[in-house]
C-alpha cells in the first residue's frame, strides 16, 4: 500500500475539511501552514504497523497517558508516524469488532513536532515542562480523490525532562461547540504513535532504515509526480519473538496471539540495571496466560540489548 504521506505531497493532493470544523478560513491556513512542513524532504518517516497491532489487539482497555507511555519525550524535532487503520479491535469487555469492511484501506498519520520550552509561546506552561508536542491528525477513509481528512485540530501535551506528561492535553478545536466532544474523541487516533515514542526510548528497540529501490521511485515519480519517501521501522525484539513463539503469532495472527502476551516497560535507569549491568529502558514480555486467563510461569527470551 503506498505511503499515505507520498500521496499528501503529491501535486494535485486534495484535502477534506473535516465535518465539524466552523472555522473554514483557520482551517485552511493551517492546511497550507502544514503542507510546508509535511514536504520537508528531512522529515522523518515511521511506518508503525507493528506498533498499531499491537495496541489494537491489546487485551487493556483504557490507556492512562501518564501511566501507559511512560516516555514522550520527542526522539526527533518533527517527525512523521502513519499505519493502517484497524482490521479488528481486541476488546476484554467488548469483545472483538471486526473493522475489515469498515475501513478495509483507511490510513492514518500523524505529524508531531516536540517545541522547547524556550520557543514555546503562551501562558500558563507549567514551570517543570522541556516540551511541548504539537499533533495533528491526518485520517484517510480510502475516499476516491482525496488524500485525507485532516488536519483536525491542533492537540498538545506538555511533558518533562523524563517524557512524563504534565498536566492535561489541550486543543486549540476549530468544531462547533455542539462537536467538541467529536475532537476530543480523537485523541485516541494518537495513542499507537505515543506508544512507538515510548518503543523508541528502549534500548532493546532498533530502528530500521528502509529505502525505496531507485527503479520502483522513478517509476513513482512518474506516475504520481512525487519521489516516495524512505521510511523507517521500529524492530522490537522482544516483542516479536514472544509473539511467534508463546503466541504463535504467525499461525494464529497478531490478535489471537496478543491475547495470551502482554509486556511492559521496565525501567533500569537506576541502581545495578538490569543484569546488573545494562542502564535504561528495556521493553520486557510478560507472562503467558494459561488457557483459562489464570497466569502462567514466565518464560525466559533472550532480549537483545
Amino acid at each position: 500500500m503506498p505511503r499515505l504521506i507520498d500521496d499528501l505531497r503529491a501535486p494535485e493532493a486534495r484535502l477534506n475539511m473535516p465535518f465539524f470544523v466552523s472555522k473554514r478560513n483557520e482551517w485552511a491556513d493551517l492546511a497550507n501552514r502544514l503542507h510546508e512542513l509535511l514536504m520537508d524532504p528531512a522529515l522523518p518517516v515511521l511506518l508503525i504497523d507493528n506498533v498499531a497491532d499491537y495496541y489494537y489487539a491489546a487485551e487493556q482497555e483504557h490507556w492512562d497517558l501518564r501511566k501507559d507511555f511512560p516516555n514522550l519525550a520527542p526522539p526527533y524535532p518533527a517527525f512523521w508516524c502513519e499505519c493502517r487503520t484497524p482490521r479488528k479491535i481486541h476488546s476484554k469487555e467488548c469483545g472483538d469488532s471486526d473493522l475489515s469492511n469498515v475501513l478495509p484501506h483507511g490510513r492514518v498519520g500523524i505529524l508531531i513536532h516536540g517545541i522547547p520550552r524556550e520557543d514555546a509561546v503562551g501562558e500558563g506552561i507549567p514551570d517543570n515542562v522541556r516540551w511541548l508536542l504539537w499533533c495533528e491528525l491526518y485520517i484517510d477513509y480510502g475516499r476516491r480523490g482525496i488524500a485525507a481528512d485532516g488536519p483536525h485540530g491542533s492537540m498538545f501535551l506538555c511533558v518533562d525532562a523524563e517524557g512524563i506528561i504534565v498536566d492535561r492535553p489541550w486543543m486549540q478545536s476549530l468544531a462547533r461547540e455542539s462537536d467538541t466532544d467529536v475532537m476530543k474523541s480523537l485523541m485516541v487516533w494518537l495513542y499507537p504513535a505515543f506508544l512507538t515514542i515510548s518503543f523508541l526510548h528502549c534500548k532493546n528497540v532498533t530502528v530500521v532504515e528502509n529505502r525505496v529501490p531507485p527503479p520502483l521511485a522513478k517509476k513513482h515519480q512518474s506516475r504520481h509526480g512525487v519521489r516516495p519517501c524512505n521510511y523507517k521501522t521500529l524492530v522490537i525484539e522482544p516483542l516479536k519473538k514472544i509473539l511467534r513463539g508463546e503466541g504463535q503469532s504467525d499461525r494464529v495472527g497478531v490478535a489471537k496471539a496478543m491475547h495470551i502476551c502482554r509486556g511492559h516497560f521496565a525501567d533500569y535507569t537506576q541502581g545495578r540495571g538490569l543484569f546488573g549491568k545494562h542502564h535504561g529502558k528495556f521493553w520486557m514480555p510478560s507472562v503467558v496466560r494459561g488457557s483459562k486467563g489464570e497466569s502462567a510461569p514466565p518464560r525466559q527470551v533472550r532480549i537483545k540489548v
